[in-house]
């Protein structure tokens, strides 16, 4: 998250924002880390990981503490973003425009996936002063038509419910925002937004097996089958707890 902080402070950004940066886990040094931001960034820090004081880790989708952080915010425009995404242009920018001509639009970055760690190594040696011209093709493409880092309106995100709250531990909420917001109407916009997903640890056994995947699997399968488009209508969505 550090060096996500550090290329988004490093833009020239033509609009007024905000940032919100939720940590869904444990008390650990992140707010240390935001206070740095608080004020280039207009930062603010919320812990929502308070079901966890207990020191037992209970997991949980990051979509649900993206809906908490869309409640918390005011803007027009939503720009989600994971916290390994390392920023290497004006991406703001680019991501903001396409929903100035039209707020269906789901505004998506060129992507890629730092899979070994090594650009993670350049970033460290060069501190943060890495740009797009260094981030070369030899890197895989990351799927940006999921929200790792995406602008949307909030007119969409919140007539669709947010994140369905129904989806526990890990997979297919992202998955299943999309389909419903392309439901609604929504569409991929293709911006000159440049961005690379740096390591980090990640689970590498077979997901396919895991109780939480299998769940959240037919889960995102039984709402496709009814064509939903809004989730968490029996609930006050996006609450911290």
């Amino acid at each position: 998250m550090k060096w996500g902080l550090h290329s988004l402070a490093r833009q020239s950004i033509p609009y007024t924002f905000e940032t919100i940066v939720l940590n869904d886990g444990i008390k650990d040094e992140t707010e240390f880390v935001c206070a740095e931001y608080s004020s280039k960034l207009n930062l603010s820090y919320v812990f929502t990981g308070h079901r966890n004081m207990d020191g037992q880790i209970k997991r949980r989708v990051p979509g649900y503490a993206v809906n908490i952080g869309a409640k918390l915010s005011t803007g027009k425009i939503i720009i989600i973003s994971d916290a390994e995404m390392f920023h290497l242009n004006d991406t703001i920018g680019h991501l903001v425009r396409p929903l100035e001509i039209n707020s269906n639009y789901l505004g998506i970055p060129i992507a890629r996936d730092d899979t070994t760690g090594c650009f993670l190594t350049l970033v460290e040696n060069m501190k943060g002063q890495v740009f797009t011209n260094t981030c070369n093709r030899s890197f895989p493409r990351l799927n940006a038509r999921l929200p790792f880092l995406m602008s949307l309106s909030r007119k969409s995100f919140f007539s669709v419910g947010g994140y369905d709250e129904d989806f526990i531990g890990r997979g297919w909420d992202d998955n299943d925002l999309i389909a419903r917001l392309r439901r609604y109407g929504c569409r991929h916009y293709q911006s000159w937004a440049q961005t690379i997903h740096l390591f980090h640890g990640r689970y590498n056994g077979d997901k396919s097996q895991l109780p939480d995947y299998i769940y959240n699997h037919r889960l995102y399968d039984k709402n496709n089958r009814e064509g939903r488009v809004v989730s968490n209508t029996d609930r006050v969505w996006g609450q911290i707890s």
